[in-house]
């Protein structure tokens, strides 16, 4: 890992980097009111592509219909939770700090390492504000692997988000860029490996294992393609026929869970076109929230809680948005957040909407485009 020195060029980009580590904290308003409060200071100079303007322009349509059909503070919170991705892109499209994205991973992995040394030797997870807890007020970090193990949740608040937040850089920094100052060590990538075991979250696990598949490129060559069919054969192998699922802890991995799951979101996707018909315009902008305890933005299958929040509106826009600002510098990260929002949606927790925004940003694009040559 480079050394860290701060100097007047660098301050900015270290605060920056801070910002990833709010939940840590319990917190993320910080982050947002900085953003916000950045783009109002700066609104007569902000750069504005035509395709922008419209995108906020339904945005701001679609909360003001919300808040005559919902609670406000529940309209904040889904504003907040689905669109800050876009609020932090206008932020890095209109600020002169980059982000170096391997120091961000190697930050990021110490303090997964950290929490999860401490959470397992002398520090319960009750004193740490970025376990959530439920109704009752009782955590719900009971998550232990193998009986033991007690999974760190870090800056996702989740393992599992956090988890696709790292295989996100990963992806990015070994996968992608072709930037000549990233850094590419053996070192960052086992300790970043290393983390998402550590981390002990089945999605985390199934992006690896893509990664793997990636990294091989089961097309390149005959050996490629051995190396691939092989990997994928003794996947199957270990949850279909050994069954290791059956183990005490790996049940998530088991042929009968990969089944009940599917059954289950079909359940869900259901349920969820069931509620919308039970009142009008619920599926052009969502479910009626009267309170916000009521709001489902954080179960388990974050594009079916999209539709059913924010309805047709909210879910169309956001598709266009992922399909204008995307390009070849940043599909792979991209595509990466949208294939881990089939469980889990990281690019709605703090972190992810940050990383999404810069992924998105023209700053992003233009620095890549500048590396590349």
């Amino acid at each position: 890992m480079r050394n860290i020195i701060f100097t007047k060029q660098n301050l900015n980009e270290y605060f920056l980097y801070s910002l990833f580590l709010l939940p840590l904290l319990g917190t993320s308003v910080p982050a947002y009111i900085l953003a916000i409060g950045f783009l109002l200071i700066k609104i007569t100079n902000l750069k504005f592509k035509i395709q922008d303007l419209f995108f906020l322009s339904v945005i701001v349509l679609w909360f003001l219909f919300k808040a005559q059909q919902s609670e406000l503070k529940a309209c904040t919170i889904l504003f907040r939770y689905y669109f800050g991705f876009y609020v932090f892109y206008l932020f890095f499209n209109n600020i002169k700090t980059s982000l170096k994205l391997d120091k961000l991973l190697w930050i990021i992995c110490f303090f997964i390492f950290l929490e999860a040394f401490l959470i397992n030797t002398i520090l319960p997870v009750q004193n740490l504000p970025n376990y959530p807890k439920d109704g009752m007020g009782d955590f719900l970090a009971e998550t232990k692997i193998l009986g033991f193990y007690q999974r760190p949740y870090s800056i996702g608040t989740s393992s599992t988000i956090t988890s696709t937040l790292v295989m996100v850089l990963i992806f990015y920094v070994f996968g992608l860029s072709k930037d000549q100052y990233i850094e590419k060590s053996n070192k960052l990538l086992a300790f970043s490996i290393f983390t998402v075991i550590i981390l002990g979250s089945g999605t985390g696990y199934a992006l690896l294992l893509m990664f793997i598949v990636y990294k091989i490129g089961p097309f390149k060559g005959k050996i490629s393609a051995i190396c691939s069919f092989s990997t994928m054969f003794f996947i199957y192998y270990l949850i279909f026929v050994l069954d290791i699922g059956s183990l005490d802890g790996l049940d998530k991995i088991s042929a009968f869970y990969l089944e009940f799951l599917y059954d289950f979101k079909a359940t869900q996707i259901e349920d969820v076109i069931y509620t919308l018909k039970s009142a009008p315009n619920q599926f052009y902008i969502g479910r009626t929230f009267e309170d916000a305890k009521d709001l489902v933005i954080w179960s388990d299958f974050a594009w079916l809680n999209l539709f059913e929040c924010t309805g047709y509106v909210g879910l169309y826009l956001t598709v266009l948005i992922f399909i204008f600002k995307t390009n070849r510098y940043n599909y792979i990260p991209i595509l990466v957040f949208l294939i881990g929002a089939i469980h889990y949606g990281a690019i709605y927790s703090l972190p992810g909407q940050l990383l999404g925004g810069y992924f998105m940003s023209t700053k992003f694009k233009n620095n890549e485009m500048l590396n590349n040559l």
